[in-house]
């Protein structure tokens, strides 16, 4: 990636000792700057939004203020995304990015005519910051409309020069902003309105969580707050939100607003006053209780809260004013989106779960408008096993297709998610290990209060992003076959054949470990010699991976990277590679091969083979596995 290098040397370095960096100051004639040419990676990883973060930096470095905003909010749509899809990300190194394009993004303000669409909270608090504020007489008109508007409301609204700044905040540079979100409020303030009202709050709540998240159910902070209400893990918890491996309530329109409507009559009855009700949803409660204690003042207007909290509640009382009336602020009348609606469906006890694409496909859908309308959903299924049974938003109407037809879909080959059945002698480590997988992912995804203690026959879920399997009987392969016998299991059956339990799994299109007797099994595949790479070259096929083909080949990605010139680990269907060097000619392993047979094969000493390819010189050799044999 060509990059000014100064700029990537700060950024990494700052990252690696743990730190976020500050706005940046570039110096012209100190360093020079390269424009960025490379096209962004293709894939939605750390990667990409660590691309466009830098590409931000240097397009402002070179004073290219829109191009850097738009490099910014491209990553942070995808760290968004990651956060909600993928729960294997490096959350500590997600968190600096999001502080650092935070903080970048900060560095654009005195730059940017107009904040982005889908501003965060930070963000429009420190840009609210900048605002001019000047005493007002009492008869000014800014006033009067706020006194007007304001008795429309079913919360407390001042009237003071504070509201009027943020006023004329949403009116000048947050205007994109509160734009964007007069549209969405057509979406959500039916169904949050009259949550609020169920659960005995003033229904003009609902502009709280406009200012939290835009009505956003995927917006996220980088202290990891979530969802329309914006809560933290922790008092998602203590509300009662779950989040594990397959969900997070916190992005429920519903269960977050119930949850949001009883944590402020929490903070109400405790300082007995919205204004510093909506300061401690905010700052927290802590806060302003020690607050109010050190100055023995409790009027929220007088209170020596930090400038974030003290911008929160104008901004809130502002939003609410200019909702009343738009137009009479200048806003231009607009379509709303429409309201959320959907059907919900209680999934069968015996369904273990719903492939969300394979639904969207019976269905006659964009898998999209299943994500959208179940935005607490982490994984592409729902939750494997939910007890209760799990209940599935889908759109008016299609609740009965779903019911009567998803159970007789053919079970994909590549499923997500397979069930396991716990050996004696299994433990969490030796089960993710013959998945590939990690062990936090298997405790994750069975919410595993104590991993060192599972039982056989026990039934664990295991995630598994699965190639797509092969049929059984390909005319380029041969296969053996072994029938199930009584008290045989699917382990038993891999360690007899000298295979590994998920290739078993994946020849077989298996759903799960559970087999019966009399059962056929697909035991052995071998590749046929035009399978193998000629002349130490292989050519990608769909879903490979260059960590995936080391694997297989035997050698190191940085070998694979040096041996075809790559700078990154991207590669792509139909690329030749170079998967072994001059020295070494390739071998596949059959059933009965050790090393010292191969070694004799080759004239070679175990030792030699052993050494070549990093294993040791007693292992034990899987059919199908590919070894480097040096000349």
């Amino acid at each position: 990636m060509r990059l000014c290098c100064c700029v990537i040397a700060l950024l990494l370095m700052a990252c690696a000792h743990g730190k976020s960096t500050g706005p940046m100051v570039f110096d012209d004639e100190a360093v020079s700057v390269v424009p960025v040419e490379d096209p962004p990676p293709d894939t939605a990883d750390l990667r990409a939004v660590r691309w466009h973060l830098l590409f931000a930096i240097e397009s402002h470095a070179l004073g290219q203020t829109q191009r850097a905003q738009a490099a910014l909010d491209s990553a942070i749509g995808i760290l968004a995304s990651l956060d909600e899809h993928d729960a294997l990300i490096d959350t500590t190194q997600a968190m600096r990015l999001g502080l650092d394009i935070e903080q970048t993004y900060l560095s654009l303000l005195p730059d940017l005519e107009h904040l982005p669409s889908d501003s965060h909270l930070p963000l429009l608090l420190e840009g609210l910051s900048k605002e001019e504020i000047e005493p007002l007489p009492a008869d000014a008109e800014p006033l009067v409309l706020i006194n007007r508007l304001g008795s429309r409301s079913d919360m407390p609204i001042d009237a003071n020069d504070r509201v009027v700044a943020s006023l004329h905040f949403f009116q000048t540079r947050g205007r994109k902003t509160f734009a964007t979100w007069l549209r969405r409020a057509g979406r959500y303030r039916t169904l949050i309105s009259d949550i609020l009202e169920r659960e005995g709050m003033p229904r003009d709540l609902f502009y709280l969580a406009v200012i939290e998240s835009g009505l956003n159910p995927r917006a996220y902070s980088r202290s990891r707050a979530v969802g329309l209400w914006q809560f933290m893990a922790h008092t998602g918890h203590m509300m009662g939100l779950k989040r594990t491996h397959w969900i997070d309530e916190r992005r429920d329109p519903s269960k977050a607003t119930v949850a949001a409507a009883r944590y402020l009559k929490d903070l109400l009855a405790e300082f007995g006053d919205w204004r510093l009700a909506l300061a401690a949803y905010n700052a927290g409660p802590g806060r302003v209780r020690r607050t109010i204690a050190r100055s023995g003042i409790n009027d929220y207007w007088q209170l020596d809260l930090p400038r974030e909290t003290k911008n929160y509640v104008p901004l809130f009382m502002a939003a609410t004013v200019i909702a009343k009336d738009p137009q009479l602020f200048g806003f231009a009348p607009q379509a709303e989106d429409p309201a959320f609606a959907y059907e919900e469906v209680v999934l069968p006890k015996n369904w273990q779960y719903v492939d969300l694409k394979a639904a969207a496909q019976l269905l006659g859908i964009e898998p999209k408008v299943l994500h959208d309308l179940n935005p607490e959903l982490r994984q592409d299924i729902t939750p494997p096993g939910s007890r209760p049974p799990y209940v599935l938003k889908v759109p008016p109407g299609k609740g009965q297709i779903l019911l009567d037809q998803y159970a007789s879909l053919p079970v994909s080959p590549g499923a997500a998610v397979h069930q396991y059945q716990v050996q004696r002698g299994d433990t969490i480590s030796s089960i993710a290990q013959t998945f590939g997988v990690s062990t936090r992912v298997v405790i994750a995804a069975n919410s595993l209060k104590n991993p060192n203690f599972i039982r056989p026959r026990q039934v664990l879920y295991i995630p598994i992003s699965a190639p797509i399997v092969q049929k059984a009987k390909q005319a380029n392969r041969s296969e053996q076959t072994y029938t199930v016998r009584p008290k045989d299991s699917l382990s038993t059956i891999a360690a007899m054949h000298g295979v590994r339990l998920r290739d078993l799994i994946q020849w077989n299109s298996l759903k799960s470990t559970l087999i019966k007797p009399g059962q056929e099994l697909v035991v052995q595949q071998r590749p046929s010699p035009q399978a193998m790479p000629s002349g130490g070259t292989y050519t990608v096929q769909q879903g490979d991976t260059l960590w995936e083909l080391a694997r297989r080949f035997a050698v190191s990605v940085a070998d694979l990277q040096a041996w075809n010139g790559l700078e990154t680990a991207r590669i792509k269907p139909g690329q030749q590679l170079t998967v072994t060097n001059e020295q070494t000619q390739m071998y596949t392993v059959v059933t009965g091969d050790t090393l010292h047979s191969i070694a004799r094969k080759f004239g070679l000493a175990p030792s030699d083979i052993a050494r070549q390819n990093n294993i040791g010189p007693s292992e034990t050799l899987l059919a199908g596995t590919t070894l480097q044999i040096p000349r």
